[in-house]
């Protein structure tokens, strides 16, 4: 992956400085209505996917976790509820999210050993400190995935372990027509008509589209030295959770 200073956004090719910006304002925008939005589109399956992301990370007491594109905090909130007492750092580079974030760890009880990281993972400087990465459904939306790769595992402790969930395009060609119309046609209803923004939905009916192919995103991580990568498909295949482990 070559970067020629230009990043996918959804299916346009635009400068990569202006993309952070583009994906901001696209969160920004639904921050409020995220989490019921996720519920409706998803039927409420993106909470089993997001039980089974915390159940493949094979959390350890002793765990100092990163949780990159946090988010309103479901993968945090998953993390402290299994392991109470687990270091945690959410990083977002949305302060609209990473408010909310924050304040539905405080106001489930979940501060303590929590801190707050507001900046883009391609920009984060840190080497040796976390044992576990988790990024849930946000691997799309970087400016510079490879970038975003190269500082994860120099952050990673040796034999840390990275974790990844996102959607793809369903193999079966029968349930990728109707998972596009579903993504195409009536994501962006649904966002309309409970956050009155449609373009946010289409974005990411988009991304979903001209995001990597599972097999892609594996060769992209063992090309940035990950080891022992592999991937797991989810039941409907339209996600899958990707492993890799610091040498």
């Amino acid at each position: 992956m070559k970067d020629n200073g230009k990043s996918k956004f959804g299916f346009d090719e635009i400068p990569s400085k202006e993309k952070q910006e583009k994906v901001s304002a696209v969160f920004s925008s639904v921050s409020q209505k995220y989490d019921i939005m996720n519920d409706i589109m998803s039927f409420g399956l993106h909470r089993l996917w997001k039980d089974r992301f915390c159940q493949k990370a094979k959390l350890r007491d002793d765990d100092d976790v990163l949780d990159v594109a946090c988010g309103t905090g479901d993968i945090a909130l998953n993390i402290a509820r299994m392991k109470s007492n687990i270091k945690i750092t959410c990083l977002d580079e949305n302060n609209d999210m990473l408010t909310i974030c924050k304040n539905r760890l405080i106001d489930k009880g979940f501060i303590k050993n929590i801190t707050f990281l507001k900046t883009q993972v391609e920009h984060l400087n840190s080497e040796n400190q976390f044992s576990l990465a988790t990024i849930a459904f946000g691997f799309r939306n970087f400016t510079n995935p490879q970038e975003a790769l190269r500082n994860l595992y120099k952050s990673l402790k040796p034999s840390g372990r990275l974790l990844i969930m996102d959607f793809k395009t369903p193999s079966d060609e029968s349930i990728k027509k109707i998972y596009e119309k579903y993504t195409d046609y009536i994501i962006p209803k649904i966002g309309k008509l409970v956050s009155n923004d449609s373009a946010s939905y289409q974005y990411l009916s988009d991304s979903i589209k001209t995001y990597l192919k599972p097999n892609e995103l594996d060769d992209l991580m063992k090309k940035n030295n990950f080891i022992k990568v592999d991937h797991e498909s989810l039941p409907g295949d339209i996600v899958t959770i990707h492993v890799g482990y610091k040498a």
